[in-house]
């Protein structure tokens, strides 16, 4: 029998664009090959395409771009972040509330923060969100938009599916029946075990943690699993994390 592969990614590693004191006034924290930042040996991980860790500045944001057959999950961490796409669908994303678009055959998108318009006593607070790219099942069907509160009070009490193709109780539906998101709040000396699937993406949101075998985790840092396997995270601090359960 195969061992697992454990591949630790720290947040030092990403590719970055852009910069919080440029005048683009955002930051995109890449964990695969992204833009100009092309490595043919890290172009994904099972069905997941592309893992953005986003920084963007009030009064700023991506302007209208186009996606075309992708599963794009939207989580946001901090801040608010408004949604406008070619298919009539508009909406202020933040943190609780889950979103995934279908890009399917074609749309036009764009993403902004602005707090200083909705938020007048908060109104220079910075958008700070994950965003998440896979591969559908199929390819070319019309593009669909679907938002959905999750109870945050929820994650502290274990792993909340967040989008999925094939769990009845998760916010969003995928258009991948073998994924999975799950997130969780995991409490100081809490643990947990991460779900086991033949491929595996955990994803330190905030705060610090352990994992079994590999030892300290902190903000920024991924790590992707190959071969089914049931480690162990516990908390250094309170920690959120995003994992993907990723059937081959």
């Amino acid at each position: 029998m195969e061992l697992p592969i454990i591949d630790v990614r720290r947040g030092a590693q990403r590719f970055v664009t852009g910069s919080l004191r440029g005048p683009e006034r955002l930051r995109s924290r890449h964990s695969f090959s992204f833009g100009q930042h092309y490595d043919p040996d890290n172009v994904g991980h099972g069905r997941l395409m592309v893992h953005n860790d986003e920084s963007v500045l009030s009064g700023s944001g991506f302007a209208d771009h186009p996606h075309r057959n992708a599963e794009i999950v939207t989580w946001v961490l901090a801040g608010s972040l408004v949604h406008e796409d070619s298919s009539g669908h508009r909406g202020i994303i933040y943190p609780g509330l889950a979103q995934r678009m279908s890009a399917g055959s074609g749309i036009v998108h764009a993403e902004r923060n602005d707090a200083f318009r909705l938020d007048r006593t908060h109104p220079r607070q910075p958008v700070h969100f994950v965003q998440m790219w896979l591969l559908p099942d199929q390819s070319d069907l019309p593009p669909t938009y679907q938002q959905r509160e999750v109870e945050l009070g929820g994650l502290r009490g274990g792993w909340t599916p967040v989008a999925s193709g094939r769990e009845p109780d998760a916010a969003v539906t995928l258009g991948v029946r073998g994924a999975t998101l799950w997130v969780t709040v995991l409490a100081t000396a809490a643990s947990r075990l991460l779900p086991t699937a033949p491929h595996v993406h955990l994803y330190v949101a905030r705060g610090r943690v352990d994992l079994e075998t590999v030892g300290a985790l902190v903000e920024g840092d991924a790590v992707r699993i190959t071969g089914d396997t049931a480690l162990r995270v516990t908390g250094r601090t309170e920690a959120e994390l995003l994992v993907w359960e990723l059937a081959s």
